[in-house]
């Protein structure tokens, strides 16, 4: 794969080939997603890896804060910290899509926004099935994630793109499947869902590319919320008085807590994607 590399590059910018037609010239990203990663990092200069360091220590905690600020996206956290890594990164994903709605022609309900990256269908569901199976309620034919079982039991992920006829299981948890799906828009040169175009420019920025649409707009306004969510809460000061013995004067003590995952978020907003 890495032979044909430059090949490989040449190839599909030039010709805008389908899913289907890259997966059968190099099924070798069938059998071993991991490809994926490295294609990436080439194309990236080895930004391959920023998504999984960001998302759950940087990002999750950035967007809780930044909904913790508005009592309607509260309810959206109810009980994240009871649940598990891939439930609570799903409620992130739930909590995205309402912060990043739709735009234009492709508005649809926050309900239905989130199964166009990820939808659900029941335990032994057949993976060759997937392509053509009614029971995922969501009617793209992009490629997205598809989770047979749920979320707290035994379960299997799987990109489906339906109209290429393509799966590929995937063998790790929620934020590992985000990760590959984005890798695979950005290896074929697949465009968006229109549905998720402002959820995956926000991918964009996490993994600091440049910008590849004109309309960031609520991309840029969510960056600007976890800004003054930063200046609001990242120096909190608070007294906390010490027990005092029996006539000793009152001592207050002051203390500046700083919240490390908080920091500022610096974006590019002057990049340009040609492809």
């Amino acid at each position: 794969m890495e032979k044909t590399f430059t090949h490989r590059r040449a190839w599909i910018t030039r010709e805008s080939p389908t899913l289907a037609e890259i997966l059968s010239e190099y099924p070798r990203f069938l059998d071993m997603p991991s490809l994926l990663d490295s294609e990436f990092g080439r194309l990236t200069v080895e930004k391959a890896e920023l998504f999984l360091r960001k998302w759950e220590a940087n990002i999750i905690p950035k967007l809780k804060a930044a909904a913790a600020l508005e009592p309607r996206r509260c309810t959206l956290l109810k009980e994240i910290e009871d649940m598990t890594e891939d439930e609570a990164c799903y409620a992130m994903l739930v909590l995205l899509t309402h912060l990043l709605p739709p735009v234009g022609v492709s508005r649809c309900s926050a309900k239905t926004t989130i199964t166009y990256l990820l939808d659900f269908v029941p335990p032994g569901t057949r993976i060759a099935s997937l392509c053509s199976d009614s029971s995922a309620s969501s009617t793209t034919h992009q490629p997205q994630l598809i989770c047979i079982g749920d979320l707290r039991s035994l379960k299997k992920y799987v990109i489906v793109a339906k109209n290429d006829k393509v799966t590929i299981p995937l063998d790790d948890g929620l934020t590992c499947a985000v990760d590959k799906l984005f890798k695979l828009y950005w290896v074929c040169n697949l465009s968006y869902p229109p549905q998720l175009c402002p959820v995956f420019t926000f991918f964009e920025y996490i993994y600091d590319l440049p910008f590849s649409t004109q309309r960031k707009a609520k991309v840029l306004g969510l960056i600007a919320q976890l800004k003054a969510c930063k200046s609001k809460l990242c120096s909190r000061e608070f007294t906390a008085e010490t027990s005092l013995k029996e006539g000793q004067r009152p001592r207050i003590t002051v203390v500046t807590v700083t919240c490390s995952w908080l920091a500022d978020i610096e974006p590019s907003f002057t990049h340009s994607y040609g492809g």
